[in-house]
């Protein structure tokens, strides 16, 4: 019996602490959870201030960890902002602990005289992420389709300044810089700083210059998605190098077709020309590669890159190689650590297109580089603010570790 009573209490003992700990181990998990997801909200919402992004990572702490029976009170989190020598805020740390009763060692002090008293247990857990700096480069189509509502166009552009807004709100003017290029029938360069090509690049601060920007375009003719996306590459090259701490972005925005290719043209004499412009039928227009006027020429063939010979001047050749020209300018981008995000709107859009320049795990032929990209599109024009912010979204969660 006396052995018996021994066991017993053994036994006892370590099914307590079976269950107890066990009790234990599963709150300082839901824990963990609760104050990754704190951290990484606060240092995704640096731009909006400390405080606000003090509020959003409490929120999102409550939100993960809920309410337990278990818990003596409510863990409070403890929010940390660290800033380097010029007050930027780099990096956030969050920290909580909780303190649970027990419900079988807890009688253990009844048991062992004058032993600790087992009533609670305290857990703790903490995060801490770092905010990489942004380098990135909006490409914007403004070509005729956007002004336009359907079945005409995609009426895209009444909501492209409302999304590009808010945005660009998810970013810091002091700890990021941003960059614009606009492109319908030629690029322009809207908001960058230095010289174009030698020493453009992204700029900071930029929020109010892009909002502002966006929100006095005007819409006209055709599609040169390679001109807007090599310029992109040229300013994004001219900016620091991609690293561990720098991550280089340019975001593709287009509502219809790559229509329109920059080469030398036998007029003659032989003349540099942008020359397509049409989604469909057999025509095509020349323009001036600076102004974007219209202009004439007597050439009949040009050099397609992606059939690797000279074909006929007509609509379904220009576009073909206006699509593979596009594509391969993101693939130069990759090849210098640059990612790439493409959005569509208007139910027309060309996905596979979309796909390839932002190398999205679903396009055609799909090879993994390291700097992949998603494409996302807004079939309803409504819908592109939201659109934008997932991708803002998906950014933010790659500059947080």
């Amino acid at each position: 019996m006396l052995l018996f009573v021994l066991f017993m209490v053994v036994l006892f003992v370590f099914a307590g602490l079976g269950i107890d700990l066990g009790f234990a181990y599963v709150t300082k998990a839901r824990l963990s959870k609760a104050v990754d997801s704190a951290c990484l909200a606060a240092v995704r919402n640096i731009s909006a201030g400390t405080v606000s992004a003090g509020a959003i990572a409490t929120n999102a702490f409550f939100a993960n960890y809920g309410v337990s029976g278990r818990d003596v009170a409510p863990p409070v989190p403890t929010i940390t902002f660290t800033t380097d020598s010029i007050n930027n805020t780099i990096a956030v740390e969050v920290s909580a602990t909780v303190t649970i009763n027990t419900f079988f060692i807890r009688v253990l002090p009844t048991l062992v005289p004058n032993g600790p008293s087992w009533k609670t247990l305290t857990v703790g857990s903490d995060a801490l992420a770092t905010r990489n700096s942004l380098i990135m480069t909006l490409v914007l189509d403004v070509s005729g389709s956007m002004g336009s509502p359907p079945p005409n166009g995609s009426g895209g552009g009444q909501y492209l300044p409302t999304a590009v807004e808010t945005f660009i709100g998810n970013f810091s003017d002091t700890i990021d810089k941003a960059a614009m290029v606009k492109f319908h029938e030629i690029q322009e360069n809207v908001v960058f700083t230095g010289v174009f090509p030698s020493t453009a690049q992204p700029t900071q601060p930029f929020r109010a210059a892009i909002s502002n920007a966006v929100a006095a375009f005007t819409w006209s003719d055709a599609t040169f998605s390679q001109g807007g996306l090599t310029n992109a590459l040229v300013m994004e090259n001219n900016a620091p190098p991609a690293t561990t701490n720098v991550f280089k972005v340019v975001v593709f925005f287009t509502d219809g077709l790559a229509n329109v290719v920059q080469d030398t043209l036998s007029c003659p004499p032989a003349k540099l020309v942008n020359f397509g412009g049409y989604d469909s039928g057999t025509g095509y227009n020349l323009y001036d590669p600076v102004t974007g006027a219209q202009i004439s020429c007597g050439a009949s063939q040009f050099y397609s890159q992606s059939a690797g010979g000279m074909v006929a001047l007509n609509r379904a050749d220009i576009s073909a190689d206006a699509t593979y020209r596009a594509i391969q300018v993101a693939n130069d981008m990759r090849a210098n650590k640059i990612t790439v995000f493409s959005i569509g709107v208007g139910s027309g859009i060309n996905m596979p297109f979309l796909q390839s320049v932002a190398n999205d795990t679903n396009a055609v032929g799909y090879v993994a580089t390291g700097y992949d990209g998603e494409a996302l599109v807004a079939n309803n024009p409504a819908d592109l603010a939201s659109v934008f912010q997932a991708v803002a979204s998906k950014i933010l969660l790659r500059l947080s570790r």
